[in-house]
């Protein structure tokens, strides 16, 4: 709980429009891509297009952040370069994105 507090703090999370917060819900890497790219603080351009072979698919809150994160090589795109946004992210793609991050931050 305490956590979830200092995210939300943050601004890294800010849970669903209903007001939950979900935290035995599984990730989507949608999701997940935001969370990073606000602890970030990455600068997100509105009208991004990522370059994903599934551009259209990403929804519109995700679409600059996905953009900021391809361009900053933090997250790439799965098989046939698709962002796949509504999938759950898996482990070893977090771990991989958490280190991108790290080293990033390291620059």
């Amino acid at each position: 709980r305490n956590a979830i507090a200092q995210a939300v703090q943050a601004g890294i999370i800010k849970g669903y429009e209903d007001g939950t917060f979900r935290p035995n819900a599984a990730i989507t890497r949608a999701e997940m891509a935001t969370m990073i790219a606000k602890s970030l603080k990455l600068s997100i351009e509105g009208n991004a297009v990522p370059g994903f072979a599934d551009d259209k698919n990403i929804p519109s809150w995700a679409k600059g952040v996905a953009a900021a994160l391809k361009k900053a090589g933090i997250m790439e795109g799965t098989g046939a370069n698709q962002f796949n946004s509504d999938a759950k992210a898996t482990r070893a793609e977090a771990v991989t994105i958490l280190l991108r991050m790290l080293e990033q931050q390291s620059k």
